[in-house]
């Protein structure tokens, strides 16, 4: 089990515009501008990025179940067909960690709803980049031979996988580790935390679904890539 820790993201200057732009419908006004300025300082301040992940061996899909020789089951069509011809799957957990969480709280708590939807945007977008991050050096690690690659990403909770399946993730992981929980809702605490696995195997064998969104048909999602 590994563990990245004081994570020093490049975080780009413009971070959290083109997800607020989703948001909004339309291009951000000076005045949006200024506030996002304002709130990005304020974010990226606050987050302490952290992740976990391991590697485990497959021992069979069957179905819409994948079954690992550690004994862990994932359950779900899409998950079985991602994992489809992978020798190996890495899980992983990762977060922005708990106080940006807090900030976008006592935000709320304010009342100020618009700086609250501009620091959601933010730190979405931030979690996005740790995600680039924590999936390259995943992908690094996952290619154990020269004809190996790897698939995409996919996450309970995303289309077919539900979010139930979270507490799989969280029995192969210590997200505690990080700091990271799941509360009676299969839902992760802090907020900003996602969990997810990557399939590795031989080129020719693995899945070839370019990104997790290209099997939802939800065309208007403004998260999807």
């Amino acid at each position: 089990m590994k563990i990245l820790d004081n994570i020093d993201l490049d975080i780009p200057l413009d971070i959290g515009r083109d997800f607020l732009e989703k948001v909004m419908g339309s291009e951000i006004n000076a005045p949006l501008e200024r506030l996002l300025k304002e709130k990005t300082s304020m974010c990226v301040e606050n987050i302490a990025p952290k992740a976990i992940y391991d590697r485990f061996e497959i021992d069979k899909v069957d179905g819409d179940r994948v079954y690992f020789k550690s004994g862990n089951i994932f359950n779900g069509p899409h998950i079985s067909k991602i994992l489809t011809g992978s020798k190996t799957a890495i899980p992983y957990i990762f977060t922005l960690g708990g106080q940006v969480d807090r900030i976008i709280n006592e935000e709320s708590r304010s009342g100020d709803t618009l700086a609250t939807i501009v620091m959601d945007a933010i730190t979405t977008s931030l979690l996005d980049t740790l995600g680039d991050f924590v999936g390259d050096r995943i992908k690094r690690e996952g290619i154990e031979q020269q004809n190996w690659g790897a698939t995409c990403a996919y996450s309970p909770g995303q289309y077919k996988w539900t979010i139930e399946e979270q507490k799989k993730i969280f029995k192969m992981l210590d997200g505690q580790k990080i700091g990271v929980e799941l509360n009676d809702s299969y839902l992760m605490l802090p907020f900003k935390s996602l969990s997810g696995v990557y399939g590795f195997g031989p080129e020719d064998r693995i899945d070839k679904t370019r990104v997790a969104c290209d099997l939802c048909p939800r065309e208007n999602c403004i998260g999807r890539r």
